[in-house]
């Protein structure tokens, strides 16, 4: 718009967003935003009392319990996540991109900090690198790899940016209904089709450095991740293990019974598996850790991560 006011209307004011903020710079453009900035433009009362609004909606949530959107128990995401914070120390700058492992970016996995379209992670994070010198991990799902990043992985092998891509690779285009994409094997008719390596794209793109590791091997994972992270160029790690929304499915079809894991009396009640975690099946009864069993996969996450070894998983 100003682009064309130069020629057409050099005289004319521009609102926006750079000079006087009518409209916010980032986060969502909502009706509200801008009903409020062209309200404060013309110096006309918006014709809808906001105010109000916030009241009623108040009044009407007060009694119902918080139920943020979060990562499913057991899903394979969430260790990757912990891995990731774990060798970088949350030190690092963290471009996400649209799937499931969007709702990473928040507390206490915190592992998101610029969302802009579909594919943008491995963009966004070559450029942060390019003016800051700061470590990027870029996160990525596996159909996304596909629909969108590997122009930006190219174009990181090109110009040899320092950023490393941490494909999350569930299997499944899970966040829209289980979908099938080129690295299941299977098209959307369900039948048998060529299936295509995420790891072997990366090489092809010419990326020198690429693992393939089990996010619930937490030494294993976090070895690979750290030596990508320090890598003097891009590097990419696929992060592969089943959705677990599958996984359970899949047992339950052939009557494999899950056994979900337990916090016996070596607990210290440290809360590490709730504060590292953030898992809906792990929550506080009778003022200690408790797991509820209608909802743990046995993933043994938990297991894994606690520094008292309190927690047991017995197995399928």
């Amino acid at each position: 718009v100003k682009a064309i006011a130069k020629d057409y209307a050099p005289t004319a004011e521009i609102y926006g967003k750079m000079r006087r903020s009518y409209f916010p710079r980032k986060g969502e453009l909502s009706t509200r935003a801008v009903v409020t900035g062209l309200a404060e433009i013309t110096g006309k009362k918006p014709p809808i009392d906001f105010g109000e609004i916030d009241s009623k909606y108040a009044e009407a949530v007060k009694d119902l319990p918080s139920r943020p959107p979060i990562l499913c128990p057991g899903c394979p995401h969430r260790a990757s996540f912990y891995v990731i914070r774990k060798v970088t120390g949350g030190k690092a700058v963290y471009p996400t991109d649209i799937g499931c492992y969007a709702l990473g970016f928040a507390p206490p996995l915190s592992i998101g900090d610029i969302l802009i379209c579909m594919g943008s992670s491995v963009s966004t994070a070559q450029g942060i690198n390019k003016a800051t010198g700061v470590d990027t991990v870029a996160v990525i799902g596996d159909s996304t790899f596909f629909h969108a990043a590997i122009p930006g992985l190219i174009n990181a092998v090109y110009n040899n940016h320092k950023v490393t891509l941490a494909v999350l690779d569930n299997l499944t285009t899970a966040m829209t209904g289980h979908q099938p994409h080129p690295g299941t094997g299977t098209t959307g008719m369900h039948t048998t089709a060529t299936r295509v390596l995420i790891e072997k794209v990366a090489e092809g793109c010419g990326v020198k450095y690429v693992r393939v590791v089990n996010p619930f091997n937490i030494d294993e994972a976090s070895r690979v991740l750290k030596e990508a992270v320090q890598y003097p160029g891009p590097s990419v790690v696929v992060f592969r293990a089943p959705c677990t929304l599958m996984l359970m499915s899949e047992k339950r079809r052939k009557g494999i019974k899950t056994v979900p894991c337990r916090v016996t009396d070596r607990c210290t009640n440290c809360m590490a598996c709730i504060k590292l975690l953030g898992c809906p099946a792990i929550t506080i009864k009778d003022g200690k850790v408790s797991i509820d069993e209608t909802l743990c996969t046995a993933c043994g996450l938990c297991a894994s991560i606690c520094p008292y070894k309190a927690i047991e998983c017995g197995g399928s």
